[in-house]
């Protein structure tokens, strides 16, 4: 009885500190793009996380704590859940780029090896808009409607609907390049995960400059994703973006590379 006691009061004083942390999440997420951490974006502590942290704070110059102080938040550009308010988030993975790769062990101590030698190496900002090549034969309605398509395929439960926009190998997410059955189980474990979802376009889709075979298209959306597997409801929604590279197989057009970033709200 004393034991229950005590954590019904955990619960009722400390309730933020027993669900997702959305700093944490950023810092997963900041870490991530610089191969330092490998685990899954849920805005939980770990290990793996503080491995991370102390990595990048080590070849910063900062206090080594593997702990997130303000030096290093403001470094990674972070800000505080005390500076901000943000949607509370649950404690796993939302979106589908949140789920790690598994790696194998020698290709992550090399990523780990590359990245702390250049502890500030992030993705390179996207080029400026540009028309696709016109022998594409592409045009802003028919991208349009593959990506309406997309979005109102990851709606439902038919898991050959929502693989069947790739061409594989395809670099997927934060995986690297993918034949259709990590796809294909990847897709069926979201599903399950997220048995209701909801995804909305939001504003136009955005064209820049590929190659002479491929085109670069980047979007915005809104998604909601709901969850009553463990017998109380649980949700999270908000905005992401996309960036693909698309190219015409035939008459369809597949997509070759897919990425994904949150938008904080």
């Amino acid at each position: 009885m004393r034991l229950l006691l005590c954590l019904l009061l955990l619960l009722a004083v400390c309730p933020g500190q027993l669900r997702a942390d959305e700093t944490i999440r950023q810092v997963q997420e900041e870490l991530r793009k610089r191969n330092l951490y490998f685990g899954n974006i849920d805005g939980r502590s770990s290990p793996e996380l503080a491995g991370a942290l102390k990595r990048y704070q080590n070849r910063k110059g900062f206090a080594v704590t593997g702990t997130v102080d303000r030096d290093t938040a403001y470094s990674l550009h972070v800000q505080a859940a005390s500076d901000t308010f943000t949607a509370s988030l649950p404690d796993e993975p939302v979106l589908r780029s949140d789920t790690a790769s598994a790696l194998p062990e020698s290709q992550r101590l090399a990523l780990e090896k590359e990245a702390e030698s250049n502890p500030d190496l992030v993705p390179t900002p996207a080029p400026p808009a540009e028309p696709p090549d016109p022998g594409q034969d592409l045009n802003p309605e028919r991208v349009t409607k593959l990506v309406e398509d997309y979005l109102r395929d990851s709606e439902t439960d038919d898991i050959a609907a929502q693989v069947r926009y790739f061409a594989y190998p395809v670099v997927y997410f934060d995986h690297g390049n993918k034949q259709s059955d990590f796809v294909t189980k990847d897709v069926q474990n979201y599903v399950r995960r997220w048995p209701e979802r909801k995804y909305a376009l939001v504003g136009p889709v955005s064209f820049f400059a590929g190659d002479k075979e491929t085109t670069n298209i980047e979007f915005t959306f809104s998604f909601e994703v709901r969850s009553d597997a463990r017998k109380t409801k649980t949700n999270a929604k908000g905005r992401a973006k996309h960036r693909w590279t698309i190219r015409s197989e035939g008459s369809e057009l597949k997509i070759v590379a897919i990425k994904e970033q949150r938008l904080r709200e």
